[in-house]
């Protein structure tokens, strides 16, 4: 292993930002590069960490540490949601730590003040691939769950636009596309994150599956869900008329209502689903499209809409700059607008600094050479601070 050489492995030319931004510069931090010296039998917390692990009481100056997801937060809140690649690092590590980033900080400061007897806001976080916005999102996500948040979370909007295995026709409406299997794995998400929210909310009017089955109305929301985790064909169905259910009774005096997509920009763009006849299929013609587009218009109050642009996995964003007017086309960024745009950038140098040290913590970063100065400052350059990159290349080190 002393014999290796750090990968040459090089990320030219950060874009610039066209975007613009609502938040102001923040003053420069103190670097945490600082060695644990102290030899106690309890030694102080090391400098890349904080041990407040509740998102809404993180401020700036936990900016740059990461802090713990609990196990139990783990399983209630992120039954989907987090990243392959953060999910194995998860179990590599032995735990679930968040980088407290100025973009999470944002957010949450916004989410905080908002009055939300006003029509819902739009938040739309972008930057470079391999930046952190799923990991911002999911910042934004876990504060809302310890806040007691209703929370609408679509983890991959991309999982919905292609790779489908069965498309049926809508019973509702026969000119769409049901996607059963989809749907009904969404539900048994949602039921984990939301349960006592499901057994408290009631339906306001009565729905109608088949001739023999329907739920009435005044039956508790969970009722809903079950019906399309238990009959996956009107799955599809079912989170239209929940998605109707929650944006009608959601109010400024009711609870707070969070709909959080990852990669919206899934839904104005191509798929890879062919009908019989091998035309495309648009995504305006599949239910579940349909119905999540309905829920990001601004036609609702008593929430927040946070969502993430992505190129990753992205259908048709080749030569695509990573800035909301192209990623979303111009019916996307029509249908969005207005809406707070919220980039989020590579690491910066206290960053950096943080995550190199937790790596080393974590013994993710064995390599002598890797240790050294010398090494990180190649490291940093290697990876143009790009936090996925700098993962990936720390990989085999």
């Amino acid at each position: 292993m002393q014999g290796r050489s750090l990968p040459a492995i090089a990320r030219l030319c950060r874009l610039a930002n066209h975007g613009r931004t609502f938040h102001c510069g923040r003053a420069a931090r103190e670097s945490c590069s600082a060695p644990q010296t102290d030899t106690e039998a309890r030694k102080p917390l090391p400098v890349f960490r904080t041990d407040q692990s509740d998102p809404g009481l993180h401020t700036d100056r936990h900016a740059g540490l990461h802090y713990h997801i609990p196990p139990e937060d783990l399983k209630t809140t992120f039954p989907h949601g987090l990243t392959r690649r953060f999910q194995r690092q998860i179990k590599t590590f032995g735990e679930a730590c968040v980088m407290v980033r100025e973009p999470s900080l944002e957010l949450v400061s916004y989410l905080k003040v908002a009055n939300y007897s006003h029509p819902v806001v739009r938040y739309v976080i972008y930057g470079e691939k391999g930046s952190g916005k799923t990991l911002t999102l999911c910042h934004v996500v876990h504060y809302c769950a310890r806040w007691a948040w209703l929370i609408l979370h679509v983890p991959d909007a991309y999982l919905w636009v292609k790779h489908c295995s069965e498309l049926l026709p809508s019973t509702y409406n026969p000119a769409r596309l049901d996607q059963p299997l989809q749907a009904s794995t969404w539900l048994k998400n949602l039921r984990i994150t939301n349960e006592p929210y499901l057994a408290q909310l009631k339906t306001q009017q009565r729905y109608v599956w088949t001739k023999r089955e329907s739920t009435d109305e005044g039956r508790p929301l969970g009722e809903l869900v079950d019906q399309g985790i238990a009959r996956v064909k009107s799955a599809s169905d079912v989170v239209g008329a929940l998605f109707k259910e929650l944006k009608a009774q959601c109010r400024p005096d009711t609870y707070r209502l969070l709909v959080a997509v990852d990669g919206v920009n899934a839904l104005w763009g191509p798929t890879t689903m062919k009908r019989e006849d091998k035309s495309e299929v648009l995504p305006s013609e599949l239910t579940l499209i349909h119905n999540l587009r309905k829920l990001l218009a601004n036609d609702w109050a008593g929430g927040a809409v946070v969502a993430t642009l992505t190129q990753t996995g992205a259908l048709g964003s080749t030569g695509l700059s990573h800035h909301p007017h192209q990623l979303l086309r111009k019916e996307g960024f029509d249908h969005l607008d207005p809406f707070v745009p919220v980039q989020v950038e590579n690491y910066t140098q206290k960053e950096f600094e943080s995550c190199y040290q937790y790596y080393i913590d974590r013994k993710w970063l064995q390599h002598d050479k890797a240790l050294t100065e010398e090494g990180k400052q190649e490291l940093m350059f290697l990876s143009n601070s790009n936090p996925g990159t700098f993962d990936r290349l720390c990989g085999p080190l």
